[in-house]
């Protein structure tokens, strides 16, 4: 594709969902930003019930332009980033987490990478926020562990994601019938559609990880959900199921190691990861009546 112009306006889009504890952090991370050219911070609630709104209201005078867009309809990151990305005036789009951390040169190095792409994939950092034993829990990132086996496309994480506003309005926006997954499906989407991914490993914004076994949990049983759905959609363009042999082995894997989970911390954490994935699956295969486990 031609190289495409620098941005006129960037909007960066961070959707919000009860993150208390954390959205401070990354509030002050994003005023912190190098970037010299205009951009503006679009926070989008998704019904939060804690004190996130509020935060952000306190944050708001610190940004040149900044807004708070209501989005508690469906309690879901793709509505909010849409109802984010139908306030926001910028040609370039970007998104991250409430919960996570950019970097300072975050939006800087993003814009760079956006003259020579359509989507763009940024870096995402693992130790930063992550204390060695909560990262022990996850030898391979999270989101690269639930797609484990696809071999299909690339693809952004929504932690990390720039996308001119053109591209995502021809595309669509972001899918709302899917729970999870939805990131994943809007770069596969993009590059079928003929648009060109790009991937920047000087753009970082970093990832917390769940701290409790409870939120791991919760959060990779919605990571292998997504799985099913993705294989429903994408299978005709040659996106595969898991090999027999490797999700026999993973089985395996739970089934042998549940025991040592019983007194090792860190052995709990792996197994609750793999056992929530395939638990994940199961559901989801039920749910969009395929075999995806």
């Amino acid at each position: 594709m031609a190289r495409r112009n620098p941005p006129r306006l960037v909007s960066v889009v961070v959707p919000v969902l009860d993150e208390e504890p954390w959205f401070a952090v990354q509030l002050e991370a994003l005023a912190a930003q190098t970037y010299a050219g205009p951009w503006e911070l679009v926070i989008a609630d998704n019904g939060s019930t804690d004190a996130s709104v509020r935060i952000a209201e306190e944050w708001l005078p610190r940004f040149q332009e900044a807004r708070i867009v209501h989005a508690p309809e469906r309690r879901l990151a793709s509505h909010a980033r849409n109802r984010g990305v139908a306030e926001a005036r910028g040609d370039l789009l970007l998104f991250t987490d409430a919960d996570d951390l950019a970097e300072p040169d975050w939006i800087e190095q993003m814009a760079a990478a956006a003259l020579e792409g359509d989507v763009i994939a940024g870096e995402i950092g693992r130790e930063r926020l992550n204390p060695p034993e909560i990262a022990a829990w996850h030898p391979v990132p999270p989101r690269q562990r639930a797609l484990d086996g696809f071999g299909f496309l690339a693809y952004a994480s929504g932690s990390n994601t720039g996308i001119w506003a053109d591209v995502l309005h021809a595309l669509g926006g972001f899918d709302e019938e899917r729970p999870a997954g939805e990131d994943i499906a809007l770069s596969w989407r993009a590059q079928l559609a003929g648009y060109s991914l790009v991937f920047t490993p000087h753009a970082v914004v970093n990832e917390r990880y769940r701290r409790s076994l409870r939120e791991l949990g919760r959060q990779h049983f919605f990571y292998g959900t997504a799985g099913p759905q993705l294989y429903k959609s994408f299978r005709a363009h040659g996106l595969r199921r898991p090999r027999v042999r490797d999700s026999a082995r993973t089985y395996a894997w739970i089934a042998a190691t549940a025991p040592a989970a019983l007194w090792s911390r860190k052995m709990r954490g792996r197994w609750t990861v793999e056992a929530a994935l395939k638990a994940g699956a199961i559901v989801g295969s039920a749910r969009r009546r395929v075999l995806f486990v």
